[in-house]
Protein backbone atom coordinates (compact mmCIF):
# COMPACT_ATOMS: atom_id res chain seq x y z
CA UNK A 1 0.00 0.00 0.00
CA UNK A 2 1.36 3.86 -0.58
CA UNK A 3 1.93 6.42 2.14
CA UNK A 4 2.81 8.93 0.26
CA UNK A 5 4.97 8.67 -2.29
CA UNK A 6 6.42 5.43 -0.29
CA UNK A 7 5.27 1.64 -1.03
CA UNK A 8 5.16 -0.80 1.26
CA UNK A 9 5.50 -4.39 0.00
CA UNK A 10 2.97 -6.78 0.89
CA UNK A 11 4.62 -9.55 2.88
CA UNK A 12 3.99 -12.91 1.89
CA UNK A 13 2.99 -15.78 4.88
CA UNK A 14 5.65 -18.74 4.97
CA UNK A 15 3.41 -20.31 7.84
CA UNK A 16 1.47 -22.80 5.62
CA UNK A 17 4.59 -24.06 3.49
CA UNK A 18 6.64 -23.89 7.15
CA UNK A 19 4.06 -26.46 8.93
CA UNK A 20 4.23 -28.39 5.14
CA UNK A 21 7.73 -29.09 5.70
CA UNK A 22 7.92 -29.96 9.19
CA UNK A 23 5.06 -32.60 8.37
CA UNK A 24 7.14 -33.84 5.50
CA UNK A 25 10.47 -34.18 7.49
CA UNK A 26 9.09 -34.87 11.33
CA UNK A 27 5.57 -36.98 11.26
CA UNK A 28 4.84 -40.26 11.46
CA UNK A 29 5.53 -42.64 8.54
CA UNK A 30 4.49 -46.51 7.42
CA UNK A 31 6.45 -48.77 7.52
CA UNK A 32 6.15 -53.17 7.09
CA UNK A 33 7.77 -54.42 9.86
CA UNK A 34 9.17 -58.58 9.97
CA UNK A 35 9.73 -60.26 13.47
CA UNK A 36 10.98 -63.84 13.22
CA UNK A 37 12.01 -65.28 16.77
CA UNK A 38 14.68 -68.41 16.96
CA UNK A 39 14.15 -71.63 15.61
CA UNK A 40 14.39 -74.41 17.81
CA UNK A 41 16.88 -77.47 17.79
CA UNK A 42 17.00 -80.85 16.77
CA UNK A 43 16.31 -84.06 18.54
CA UNK A 44 19.82 -85.88 19.92
CA UNK A 45 19.59 -89.63 19.15
CA UNK A 46 21.41 -92.71 20.25
CA UNK A 47 23.30 -95.85 18.81
CA UNK A 48 20.37 -97.54 17.45
CA UNK A 49 17.97 -97.45 14.33
CA UNK A 50 15.73 -94.09 15.36
CA UNK A 51 16.40 -90.70 13.92
CA UNK A 52 15.53 -87.50 15.54
CA UNK A 53 13.07 -84.76 14.53
CA UNK A 54 14.39 -81.61 13.34
CA UNK A 55 13.74 -78.14 15.03
CA UNK A 56 10.79 -76.12 14.24
CA UNK A 57 11.22 -72.34 12.74
CA UNK A 58 10.91 -69.75 14.85
CA UNK A 59 7.09 -67.95 14.44
CA UNK A 60 7.10 -65.38 11.62
CA UNK A 61 5.11 -62.15 11.64
CA UNK A 62 4.57 -59.34 9.02
CA UNK A 63 2.84 -56.16 9.61
CA UNK A 64 1.81 -53.94 6.83
CA UNK A 65 1.10 -50.95 7.90
CA UNK A 66 3.00 -50.08 11.40
CA UNK A 67 2.96 -46.15 12.11
CA UNK A 68 6.74 -45.07 13.24
CA UNK A 69 7.68 -41.70 14.66
CA UNK A 70 10.67 -40.18 14.08
CA UNK A 71 12.74 -39.28 17.34
CA UNK A 72 10.48 -42.44 19.31
CA UNK A 73 12.23 -45.18 20.10
CA UNK A 74 11.66 -48.92 19.84
CA UNK A 75 13.14 -51.76 21.83
CA UNK A 76 14.44 -55.04 19.84
CA UNK A 77 14.62 -58.37 21.00
CA UNK A 78 16.38 -60.94 18.59
CA UNK A 79 15.28 -64.44 19.89
CA UNK A 80 18.13 -66.81 20.36
CA UNK A 81 18.08 -70.13 18.43
CA UNK A 82 17.84 -73.41 20.53
CA UNK A 83 20.54 -75.43 21.22
CA UNK A 84 20.87 -78.99 19.54
CA UNK A 85 20.25 -81.74 21.73
CA UNK A 86 22.08 -84.94 22.62
CA UNK A 87 21.29 -88.67 23.27
CA UNK A 88 17.85 -89.00 24.37
CA UNK A 89 16.43 -85.59 24.80
CA UNK A 90 14.50 -83.10 22.78
CA UNK A 91 15.68 -79.69 21.51
CA UNK A 92 16.01 -76.96 22.85
CA UNK A 93 13.42 -74.12 22.16
CA UNK A 94 14.03 -71.09 19.96
CA UNK A 95 13.71 -67.76 22.36
CA UNK A 96 10.95 -65.18 21.20
CA UNK A 97 11.63 -61.87 19.26
CA UNK A 98 9.84 -58.62 19.57
CA UNK A 99 9.59 -55.08 19.18
CA UNK A 100 7.73 -52.41 21.21
CA UNK A 101 5.57 -49.46 21.26
CA UNK A 102 4.09 -50.65 17.62
CA UNK A 103 1.06 -53.17 18.88
CA UNK A 104 3.19 -56.34 17.22
CA UNK A 105 2.75 -59.46 19.43
CA UNK A 106 6.03 -61.30 20.11
CA UNK A 107 7.09 -63.62 17.76
CA UNK A 108 7.40 -67.10 19.50
CA UNK A 109 10.31 -69.71 19.68
CA UNK A 110 10.20 -72.93 17.80
CA UNK A 111 9.93 -75.77 19.08
CA UNK A 112 12.89 -78.54 19.95
CA UNK A 113 12.86 -81.90 17.64
CA UNK A 114 11.91 -84.90 19.12
CA UNK A 115 14.76 -87.28 20.18
CA UNK A 116 15.05 -90.77 18.67
CA UNK A 117 14.65 -93.73 21.43
CA UNK A 118 12.55 -95.89 23.31
CA UNK A 119 11.91 -94.02 26.26
CA UNK A 120 13.03 -90.82 25.17
CA UNK A 121 11.22 -87.37 24.73
CA UNK A 122 10.21 -88.23 21.80
CA UNK A 123 7.42 -85.45 20.86
CA UNK A 124 8.11 -82.60 19.22
CA UNK A 125 8.03 -79.41 21.35
CA UNK A 126 5.34 -76.84 20.90
CA UNK A 127 6.52 -73.36 19.58
CA UNK A 128 6.03 -70.73 16.61
CA UNK A 129 6.80 -73.58 14.44
CA UNK A 130 6.27 -77.41 15.81
CA UNK A 131 9.01 -79.76 16.16
CA UNK A 132 8.86 -83.10 14.41
CA UNK A 133 8.73 -85.65 16.35
CA UNK A 134 11.49 -88.36 16.98
CA UNK A 135 11.48 -92.07 15.92
CA UNK A 136 10.39 -95.00 17.87
CA UNK A 137 8.46 -98.51 17.60
CA UNK A 138 5.18 -96.91 18.37
CA UNK A 139 3.63 -93.47 16.90
CA UNK A 140 5.32 -90.42 18.18
CA UNK A 141 3.69 -86.62 17.50
CA UNK A 142 5.17 -83.12 16.19
CA UNK A 143 4.76 -80.13 18.02
CA UNK A 144 2.04 -77.77 17.73
CA UNK A 145 2.17 -74.17 16.11
CA UNK A 146 1.55 -70.76 17.46
CA UNK A 147 -1.68 -69.28 16.17
CA UNK A 148 -0.82 -67.66 12.44
CA UNK A 149 2.69 -67.61 12.94
CA UNK A 150 3.84 -70.72 11.90
CA UNK A 151 2.94 -74.60 11.03
CA UNK A 152 3.42 -78.51 13.09
CA UNK A 153 5.90 -80.35 13.42
CA UNK A 154 5.99 -83.82 11.33
CA UNK A 155 4.71 -86.78 13.18
CA UNK A 156 5.93 -91.32 13.20
CA UNK A 157 3.90 -93.37 12.38
CA UNK A 158 4.07 -96.42 14.64
CA UNK A 159 6.91 -99.48 13.74
CA UNK A 160 7.39 -98.21 9.86
CA UNK A 161 11.06 -98.98 9.51
CA UNK A 162 13.35 -97.75 8.95
CA UNK A 163 13.10 -95.52 11.50
CA UNK A 164 13.06 -91.69 10.26
CA UNK A 165 12.89 -88.41 12.29
CA UNK A 166 9.85 -86.15 11.17
CA UNK A 167 10.59 -82.62 9.69
CA UNK A 168 10.08 -79.61 12.00
CA UNK A 169 7.29 -77.04 10.78
CA UNK A 170 8.47 -73.87 9.04
CA UNK A 171 6.38 -70.78 8.33
CA UNK A 172 5.09 -72.04 5.14
CA UNK A 173 4.54 -75.72 5.65
CA UNK A 174 4.52 -78.24 8.17
CA UNK A 175 7.20 -80.56 8.50
CA UNK A 176 7.25 -83.92 6.59
CA UNK A 177 6.23 -87.11 8.69
CA UNK A 178 8.58 -89.52 9.06
CA UNK A 179 9.68 -93.15 8.82
CA UNK A 180 7.99 -93.21 5.68
CA UNK A 181 10.10 -91.61 3.93
CA UNK A 182 12.84 -88.67 4.28
CA UNK A 183 11.20 -86.24 6.51
CA UNK A 184 12.08 -82.60 4.94
CA UNK A 185 11.70 -79.45 6.93
CA UNK A 186 8.84 -77.20 6.33
CA UNK A 187 8.95 -74.53 3.68
CA UNK A 188 10.30 -70.95 4.84
CA UNK A 189 8.59 -67.70 3.50
CA UNK A 190 10.18 -65.00 1.33
CA UNK A 191 10.02 -61.63 1.92
CA UNK A 192 11.70 -59.05 0.02
CA UNK A 193 13.37 -61.87 -2.00
CA UNK A 194 14.81 -63.21 1.15
CA UNK A 195 13.64 -66.80 2.84
CA UNK A 196 13.00 -67.04 6.84
CA UNK A 197 11.46 -69.41 9.16
CA UNK A 198 12.36 -72.91 7.25
CA UNK A 199 11.74 -76.01 9.37
CA UNK A 200 15.12 -78.42 10.47
CA UNK A 201 14.97 -82.19 8.47
CA UNK A 202 14.37 -84.89 10.55
CA UNK A 203 17.51 -87.04 11.37
CA UNK A 204 17.65 -90.56 9.26
CA UNK A 205 18.44 -93.96 9.61
CA UNK A 206 20.29 -94.51 6.48
CA UNK A 207 22.51 -92.57 4.24
CA UNK A 208 20.56 -89.79 3.24
CA UNK A 209 20.34 -85.87 5.02
CA UNK A 210 16.87 -85.17 5.32
CA UNK A 211 16.59 -81.29 3.27
CA UNK A 212 15.99 -78.22 6.17
CA UNK A 213 12.93 -76.53 4.45
CA UNK A 214 13.98 -73.71 1.90
CA UNK A 215 17.92 -74.28 2.40
CA UNK A 216 17.91 -72.47 5.48
CA UNK A 217 16.88 -75.39 7.98
CA UNK A 218 19.40 -77.59 9.03
CA UNK A 219 19.85 -80.51 7.01
CA UNK A 220 19.19 -84.08 8.73
CA UNK A 221 22.01 -86.41 9.91
CA UNK A 222 22.32 -89.40 8.71
CA UNK A 223 24.36 -92.69 9.18
CA UNK A 224 27.22 -92.18 7.74
CA UNK A 225 29.95 -92.20 10.12
CA UNK A 226 30.63 -88.74 10.87
CA UNK A 227 27.66 -87.37 9.37
CA UNK A 228 25.32 -88.17 12.38
CA UNK A 229 24.97 -84.75 13.89
CA UNK A 230 22.13 -82.31 12.32
CA UNK A 231 22.68 -79.16 10.03
CA UNK A 232 23.03 -75.71 12.18
CA UNK A 233 20.18 -73.60 10.91
CA UNK A 234 21.46 -70.54 8.41
CA UNK A 235 22.12 -67.48 10.81
CA UNK A 236 19.55 -65.12 11.28
CA UNK A 237 16.66 -67.13 9.63
CA UNK A 238 14.72 -68.31 12.57
CA UNK A 239 15.30 -71.51 11.32
CA UNK A 240 15.00 -75.12 13.21
CA UNK A 241 18.10 -77.30 13.50
CA UNK A 242 18.09 -80.56 11.78
CA UNK A 243 17.38 -84.16 13.64
CA UNK A 244 20.28 -86.18 14.49
CA UNK A 245 21.17 -89.34 12.50
CA UNK A 246 21.67 -92.67 13.89
CA UNK A 247 23.68 -95.78 13.10
CA UNK A 248 25.61 -98.70 15.41
CA UNK A 249 28.71 -96.70 16.35
CA UNK A 250 28.85 -96.44 20.18
CA UNK A 251 27.86 -93.03 21.23
CA UNK A 252 25.07 -90.33 21.51
CA UNK A 253 24.12 -88.36 18.56
CA UNK A 254 23.38 -84.40 18.25
CA UNK A 255 20.88 -82.36 16.71
CA UNK A 256 22.11 -79.18 14.66
CA UNK A 257 21.16 -75.88 16.40
CA UNK A 258 18.31 -73.73 15.40
CA UNK A 259 19.39 -70.22 14.13
CA UNK A 260 18.82 -66.96 15.31
CA UNK A 261 15.81 -65.00 14.73
CA UNK A 262 15.32 -61.44 13.30
CA UNK A 263 13.61 -57.85 13.01
CA UNK A 264 13.04 -56.11 9.32
CA UNK A 265 11.70 -52.43 9.03
CA UNK A 266 10.97 -51.89 5.02
CA UNK A 267 9.40 -48.44 3.45
CA UNK A 268 9.28 -46.29 0.97
CA UNK A 269 11.44 -43.61 0.09
CA UNK A 270 15.14 -42.68 1.36
CA UNK A 271 16.74 -43.76 4.11
CA UNK A 272 15.51 -41.96 7.11
CA UNK A 273 19.12 -42.43 9.00
CA UNK A 274 17.48 -44.02 11.94
CA UNK A 275 19.97 -45.24 14.61
CA UNK A 276 20.35 -48.54 16.49
CA UNK A 277 22.54 -49.43 19.26
CA UNK A 278 22.20 -53.09 18.09
CA UNK A 279 23.33 -54.73 14.38
CA UNK A 280 22.14 -52.78 11.59
CA UNK A 281 22.19 -53.15 7.82
CA UNK A 282 20.53 -50.52 5.96
CA UNK A 283 19.71 -50.91 1.89
CA UNK A 284 17.69 -48.82 -0.35
CA UNK A 285 16.61 -50.60 -3.82
CA UNK A 286 13.76 -49.67 -6.14
CA UNK A 287 12.19 -47.05 -4.00
CA UNK A 288 12.54 -48.96 -1.06
CA UNK A 289 14.75 -48.53 2.11
CA UNK A 290 15.18 -51.59 4.60
CA UNK A 291 16.68 -51.87 8.15
CA UNK A 292 17.71 -55.64 9.26
CA UNK A 293 18.39 -55.42 12.99
CA UNK A 294 20.11 -58.76 13.80
CA UNK A 295 21.60 -58.38 17.78
CA UNK A 296 18.75 -56.76 20.16
CA UNK A 297 19.28 -52.81 21.01
CA UNK A 298 17.06 -49.84 20.92
CA UNK A 299 15.87 -48.54 17.26
CA UNK A 300 15.14 -44.69 16.75
CA UNK A 301 13.16 -43.67 13.92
Amino acid sequence: YDVGRFRRPMRRSTEGQLMSLISLSGGPYTAEVLVVAGGGGGGGATANQWGSGGGGAGGYLLTASASLTPGSTYVVTIGAGGAGATGTSRGSPGTDSSITNLGIAAAVGGGGGGSGQIGGTNAGGNGGSGGGAGGQVGATTGGTATSSQGNAGGNCSASASPFRGAGGGGAGSAGTDGQASAATGGAGLSYDGVFYAGGGGGGSANSTSPSGGSSIGGNGGNTTSGQETGGNGVINTGSGGGGAGTNAIAGNKTGGNGSAGVVVIRYAGADRNPTYTGTMTTTTSGGFTKHVLTTSGTFTA
